[in-house]
């Protein structure tokens, strides 16, 4: 099954990054996700870096963006590999964190 579809496809916005049936919002004072991928809700003041990790496997590969705070994982998002570099950069921006 591919990533994009037409049924839903990848929405960018000031406070969403959505695709498929994964959704990444940043609120007044969370940063939450929800979908398919897993759910985290991380205090966004807690936030000082965004970093991304792929993982190789046997079986598959798989990427996980990591929001840190004070030198410690506060939460792991898992995205596509086609999206990783996407969803940091929208996160380091809206975050305002570059």
């Amino acid at each position: 099954m591919g990533l994009f579809s037409t049924k839903n496809p990848k929405t960018v916005t000031d406070t969403e990054f959505s695709w498929k049936d994964n959704k990444i919002k940043i609120t007044d004072r969370y940063v939450e996700s929800s979908g398919l991928i897993n759910f985290v809700r991380v205090p966004k003041k807690h936030i000082e870096t965004v970093t991304y990790e792929i993982k190789t496997g046997k079986v598959a590969m798989s990427v996980d963006i990591s929001l840190i705070g004070k030198g410690v994982v506060l939460g792991t998002i898992a995205v596509g590999i086609d999206l990783k570099e996407e969803v940091q950069d929208w996160l380091l921006e809206k975050l305002n964190l570059f």
